[in-house]
This record gives structure tokens, sequence and C-alpha cells, in this order.
């Protein structure tokens, strides 16, 4: 048998602790680092056993984020960005989308001091400035056509199957020419125990009370006696916050007004901000009314609330709400053609990001992806 304080020994145990922390460093804090061994430094990344050039990479990032081209802290920010895209082109390919030799041939003669005037064909030393100036060659010019006739074909095909209904228009008309405005009065959770400190103080009488009755909840009477006062406080200012919440909603229930709520609630009023119906209500120091805002009670029965009528409470941690509309303007007119057009068009450019943010999202999920960033 070896000696275990043999130097030997210890140099083969250490050698073997060694090797496997390795392991485990390159299996779970690289997770990247054995896909990128050997891999070739001219490839940035591999899409689903796509390998995508470098160069391809650096002159999508020049063109598109040329501001940030010396910050590379935002590379790995950009390359996702471009990532996207080869995954975007890599559907569109698999739906069985393409572009002909003869389009990219249009494209190219479009292109603005291209083209010779008088002969309708594309001027040879035209073309040379222009490809010196955006420093790329022919086959990289009609490669990155390509690419971008395919993907603007491909999102016109998802655009083509989203539909803008007309009252959805209509709606969104109504809300953009709305304006609102609530008073409302907020009753905070200190403000409520203060005002009702006498009524929730606790007895020596009733703290001993409650330990006799409840003496399986006991480990250290001393200990315990300061548990058990917060326990029945709580309890008596619950009560007191429940009468005052049915007590208020019965206000709103038979159309009462929003000083008789109000002289019950006891909260402090205020005033909230001009705002459009899908905004959010902030205070007069520009700062959202969050227990509002959230509430179902707001979202729901605010059109229905008459005049200076009340609105039930509203509860959130924060403590107690009442709102009354101020102002109440809905333009219920139907949109002028222009109008119209602006809102669908917007609403269809809203519609067309979640359905491509989705879509992405699922390719993400669902393909291979390799990056060989330096700054990883």
């Amino acid at each position: 048998m070896f000696d275990s304080k043999s130097p030997i020994v210890k140099i083969v145990s250490y050698a073997i602790t060694g090797f496997f922390v390795l392991i485990i460093v390159i299996s779970f804090g690289m997770p990247d680092f054995l896909s990128r061994m050997g891999m070739d430094q001219s490839v940035i990344a591999v899409v689903n056993n796509e390998r995508v050039s470098r160069f391809d990479y650096l002159r999508y990032r020049d063109s598109r984020f040329g501001d940030m081209r010396g910050d590379k802290k935002m590379d790995a920010m950009i390359l996702s960005y471009y990532i996207n895209d080869v995954l975007l082109l890599q559907e569109a390919r698999k739906m069985g989308f393409y572009v002909t030799d003869e389009s990219v041939k249009e494209y190219i003669l479009n292109i603005p001091g291209l083209r010779e005037p008088s002969a309708g064909a594309v001027d040879s030393e035209r073309l040379n400035v222009f490809l010196e100036r955006i420093n790329m060659s022919f086959d990289d010019l009609q490669k990155t056509i390509r690419k971008d006739i395919l993907r603007d074909r491909f999102i016109q095909f998802i655009r083509m199957g989203i539909a803008v209904p007309s009252d959805e228009v209509r709606a969104e008309s109504a809300a953009t020419g709305s304006r609102i405005q609530i008073k409302y009065s907020y009753l905070s959770a200190i403000d409520l125990q203060n005002m009702y400190r006498d009524q929730i103080a606790v007895s020596d009488a009733e703290i001993t009370a409650e330990m006799e009755k409840n003496k399986s909840e006991i480990k250290d009477p001393t200990t315990d006696r300061e548990r058990i006062k917060k326990k029945i406080e709580n309890a008596k200012l619950n009560s007191i916050r429940k009468g005052i919440i049915e007590k208020v909603n019965a206000v709103a229930l038979r159309g009462g007004s929003f000083g008789e709520a109000q002289a019950i609630l006891r909260g402090r009023v205020a005033v909230s901000n001009v705002f459009k119906i899908g905004e959010r209500a902030a205070d007069g120091r520009g700062q959202t009314i969050t227990g509002i805002n959230n509430s179902k009670i707001f979202l729901e029965e605010f059109m229905e609330i008459g005049q200076n009528g009340s609105s039930r409470i509203i509860t959130a941690e924060s403590g107690l709400y009442i709102f009354t509309p101020l102002l109440k303007n809905i333009n219920n007119d139907p949109p002028q053609e222009k109008e119209y057009s602006a809102i669908a068009g917007n609403l269809e450019q809203e519609s067309l990001r979640m359905i491509t943010g989705n879509m992405m999202q699922k390719l993400h999920e669902t393909s291979k992806i390799i990056k060989n960033l330096k700054t990883d």
C-alpha cells in the first residue's frame, strides 16, 4: 500500500481533483466552451448548423449600430439582433420563400444613381464607385440584397394575415380623443391605524384572557405578551376596516354621493391629472396612483359612475381608495378617413410586432445557437 503522506500520492490526488474541477467549470460555468473549441475565428456564430460570418456581422453592426461601434459592451446585444435576423431568414426559407436572380437584378437597377439614364442599364463605373463607398464586393451586394428581399417578402406575408376590425379602430379613436379626470380619497394603512388608535388599544386583561384561551400558542409568557397584544390590535383594526368597506360600498351601490362616502372613509382628498383611456392616472406630483390604476373596480365601473357619485372601496396594500369622475369626455364620433387609416396602420403594426415577437421567441427556444464572440 502507498503511504498517504507520500508526495507522489498527493500530486496524483491534486491532479485528479483538478481534472474533475475543470470538467465541472467547463460543463456548468462555461456552457459554450466545448462547442467553440476549434471553431474558425472567421465564424462568429453557428445557428442551426448555419455558419455566420464574422465579416457579415461586422457589416451589419456598422450599418445599423455605427454609433456603438467602439463600445465592446454592446457587441453581445448587437450579435443577438443579428442572430434574430438569421433565424427569421431560416424560417422564411423553411416555409418555401425564395428570391430569383431577376428580382435581385431589378433591385440593383432601382438603386438611385447607378442606372445609365440613356441606356436604362447599370453603369459599371458608377457601380464600382458605389461598391467602394459601401466597402462591399458585387457578390456580397447581391447576397445582401437577396436577404433584404427575402426578409421583406416574409414580413409582408405575415402582415397580410393581420386584420384590424373596424370596431377596434373606433374604440381606439374614442380612447385617443378621450379626456378623463377623477377626484379621489385615500386612507393609508398608517392613517387608518392612527385614526382609530383609541379603539384598537389593548388592555392587560385582554392579553391575559387571550393567553388563557389559547394556551397551546404560549411558549414564553413574558415575550409572548407583546405578540398577543399585536395580534389583538390587528384583529380590532381589521374589524374596523371591514366595517368601513361595508358602509362605503353600501353608499356606492345605492347611488350615494362621493361626499357621503368620504364622510365614512375620512381619507385625504385629491384630484388626478387629466388623462386618456388606457393611460394611467397620476397625482399632482406626477406619481401614478397605483392603487386605483390597478383596480378592477376602476377599470370596469368608471364609466357607470355618475357625476359626484362614489365608487366602491378599492382595497390595496397601501390603503383604501374611493373615486368619483370629474371629467368624462369620450368622443364616440366615427373617425374621418385619414384618421381611420392612421389608427388602423398603428394597430396593424402593433399586431405585427406581437406576432413576430412570439415567433422569434419560439425560434430561439427550438434552435441550437453557438456564439463565438470574443468579448463573451
